[in-house]
């Protein structure tokens, strides 16, 4: 039994993908952990505080970020009488869930939930070629992500998202919110799989494309994951973003300044839920 250090009741070899009846979300990390065992498999029927446990024991998330998702899930559940939600309820558009994911597909052209491999596969060939060429951020080199390449990949989404939505006629909703979403979401995944941007880019696949914790890989849950350390890396990734300034303009700020004193201002008086999509 693979279990982490002080969390003897967790079993990472406990690993089985959705079936028959399963639901999941549009977010890998919460999809990997119903896989596991961790949230019910089914992916059914899930409490505030199950959500909570899962969060804060398995991956050692903080509670107050675990404590926003968990409410952004029960919050999305169409019937308001009910004190739970089901995984496919977080993929409701415009709540937690947004467009510019990495790794799934526009609302406006298909399925907003489900794993999408073209939109991962051009995901997937920027962090590629960033490590190739930049090497990770720790300097171990050519497997690991970096800023540079993970920033990257997150702005080409939005360039590619604007651009579609425009070609097809239809409305692009992008606003300061789903900036701190878009980013806070590339920062979760780093936290999580690496330290200061570098994260072993198999670990990445495999999070993204089974669904899976890579536990048996060598990955192990960091000791926390907490606002401060979310605040850090979103910081980062902006500072590695070479066209802040466009999207800063983008989202009607105008400037480079005003879009970091926004994104700043809100992740210091709020706890967004990172992990609505990836």
């Amino acid at each position: 039994m693979a279990t982490p250090e002080g969390h003897p009741e967790i079993d990472w070899d406990n690993w089985k993908p959705a079936g028959p009846g399963d639901v999941r979300s549009p977010c890998p990390a919460i999809n990997a952990l119903a896989n596991h065992g961790i949230l019910p498999h089914d992916g059914k029927n899930i409490t505030k505080a199950m959500a909570v446990k899962a969060l804060t024991s398995a991956l050692h998330l903080d509670a107050t970020t675990a404590s926003v998702f968990a409410w952004g899930g029960v919050a999305a559940n169409p019937n308001a009488e009910e004190h739970n939600f089901d995984l496919n309820h977080v993929d409701k558009h415009g709540w937690i869930e947004h467009d510019v994911s990495l790794s799934r597909e526009d609302i406006a052209f298909g399925s907003n939930s489900e794993f999408n491999k073209e939109r991962w596969a051009e995901v997937w060939k920027i962090y590629k070629e960033g490590a190739l060429t930049e090497g990770g951020a720790s300097g171990v080199g050519p497997e690991e992500t970096n800023w540079k390449s993970a920033s990257k990949a997150r702005y080409f989404r939005v360039k590619q998202s604007k651009e579609r939505h425009e070609a097809a006629g239809k409305e692009f909703g992008y606003g300061i919110k789903e900036v701190i979403l878009s980013y806070g979401e590339s920062a979760l995944f780093l936290n999580m799989l690496g330290k200061d941007g570098a994260a072993p880019l198999e670990w990445v696949r495999i999070l993204f494309e089974e669904e899976r914790w890579p536990y048996k890989e060598g990955w192990r849950p960091p000791k926390i994951v907490d606002q401060s350390m979310m605040r850090h890396v979103i910081t980062k990734l902006m500072e590695a973003n070479e066209d802040k300034a466009e999207e800063a303009v983008l989202v009607g700020l105008g400037t480079v300044r005003a879009l970091e004193a926004a994104v700043a201002s809100l992740i210091k008086v709020s706890s967004p839920s990172y992990c609505s999509v990836m």
